[in-house]
């Protein structure tokens, strides 16, 4: 889970949320917002984003990335004269200047301790069935193994 401002990221699910609620955002829209979390505070070059976006297209694409980078601003929340979250730089590209933090989500979390549960369980079983097998071949023992009897002392006459 990455965590910027008063978003969460969660990679998995491919979802943004905000406060808790999901913000719609989809597609190449979501593509840009992986990539610029994924180089926050770099600098991205509209070059570099033209080869993740579009690697083989030959769209408009100065027209569409300008388009795509509006929509993500809109879906942050950001208007055109705030550079809370993207800064455009100018004949460059942009960068995403918001810290952002790994969080382990609350599924992350909650799956690894039921699995540390899961495997401790299984391991009490696997223990409690040793002992139990050791308890009865210790029981049955005599049954299976015959004594032999110590020889006598040899008489010396």
């Amino acid at each position: 889970m990455k965590v910027f401002g008063e978003f969460e990221f969660d990679e998995k699910a491919m979802q943004l949320r905000r406060g808790g609620s999901i913000v719609p955002i989809h597609g190449q829209c979501l593509e840009l917002l992986v990539l610029m979390l994924d180089h926050a505070g770099e600098l991205i070059t509209r070059e570099e984003i033209r080869r993740n976006l579009w690697p083989d297209s030959n769209v408009d694409f100065e027209h569409g990335l300008d388009v795509l980078v509006n929509r993500l601003r809109m879906a942050l929340g950001e208007n055109s004269k705030s550079a809370g979250y993207i800064q455009t730089v100018p004949k460059k590209g942009y960068r995403f200047v918001k810290r952002v933090r790994f969080e382990p989500s609350g599924t992350e979390a909650s799956t690894s301790v039921s699995r540390i549960r899961i495997i401790a369980r299984y391991a009490s079983i696997a223990v409690l069935a040793a002992l139990l097998a050791m308890l009865f071949a210790r029981t049955r023992y005599d049954r299976f193994v015959p004594h032999h009897a110590a020889p006598a002392p040899a008489s010396s006459r």
